[in-house]
């Protein structure tokens, strides 16, 4: 997979790297790349070097950005350190591993020892999250928290959503924006201009069997919408809660795959462990 043509062009990848450096231009953050052996990645850090690390990593079709109300709540606080996953529509390398290899976690693995981070604070939204799980289930005594937004790898994705990825990927077309209700509309102009210029990652997640998530002992927390017409959240809440039954788990209604401010839920959570 790793040969998968990620952008549509390099103009539209130069469009989008260039929108995402101007969202990012004046932002009281550090940007810098460490190299990994699939190439370079790009991080958003901020707050105290002395603090405890939290790491974000985004959802498909977007990039670090799509953080900043999260970096900005947590920075006073927390070590805060946003990843641009590989392969994804942001500054970082344009490979894209396996799913089903242990690529990823390989990755992110190598991209935090290169960070200095070795007990982390780990947070992911829907492919985040399940980058996330992929992590912990291979790294637990690593993780010293994890937390999941709308997270991909506990449930089966709707194959309708597939099908209009996959649909996108063949005819250079683009996904159309969905679920973006009450989100400033500079920030759903950004995700139509990915959505016009990227091929997202357009196969099933694999899902995470009952065996790998019983090795997650850390604090967890899930929260999802009930209205997510990509994931079955209920379904995957129950999942998570039979082999995870220490997760707090927050299922929201009126709510679909986009989770807004999702720092009114990380800041509470963290606190509680301390």
């Amino acid at each position: 997979m790793g040969t998968t043509k990620i952008f549509k062009s390099t103009s539209k990848r130069d469009e989008i790297r260039a929108r995402y450096g101007d969202f990012l231009a004046g932002m009281p953050f550090i940007k810098r790349y460490v190299s990994t052996e699939f190439g370079d990645t790009f991080v958003l850090e901020a707050g105290d070097p002395s603090a405890e690390p939290v790491v974000l990593l985004h959802g498909s079709c977007t990039n670090s950005a799509f953080w900043f109300n999260e970096i900005m709540a947590l920075m006073p606080k927390y070590h805060v350190f946003a990843v641009d996953i590989i392969g994804e529509a942001g500054n970082s390398a344009e490979y894209r591993p396996d799913l089903k290899s242990e690529e990823f976690s390989q990755w992110l693995n190598e991209t935090l020892e290169k960070l200095g981070i070795s007990n982390v604070i780990l947070c992911g939204n829907s492919l985040g999250s399940w980058l996330a799980l992929n992590y912990a289930v291979r790294y637990p005594n690593n993780v010293k928290e994890l937390l999941l937004f709308a997270p991909a790898g506990l449930s089966k994705l709707n194959d309708v959503y597939l099908e209009k990825a996959e649909e996108a990927n063949e005819t250079d077309e683009s996904l159309a924006m969905a679920d973006g209700a009450g989100m400033p509309q500079v920030i759903v102009d950004f995700i139509n201009l990915i959505l016009s210029g990227f091929n997202p990652i357009s196969e099933e997640l694999p899902q995470y069997s009952g065996e790998e998530l019983e090795r997650l002992k850390m604090p967890l927390l899930m929260v999802a919408g009930v209205e997510d017409e990509l994931l079955d959240a209920p379904g995957a809440a129950e999942y998570l809660r039979k082999y995870a039954p220490q997760a707090e788990i927050h299922l929201l209604e009126h709510t679909g795959h986009m989770i807004q401010n999702a720092y009114a839920f990380i800041l509470p959570f963290l606190e509680k462990q301390n």
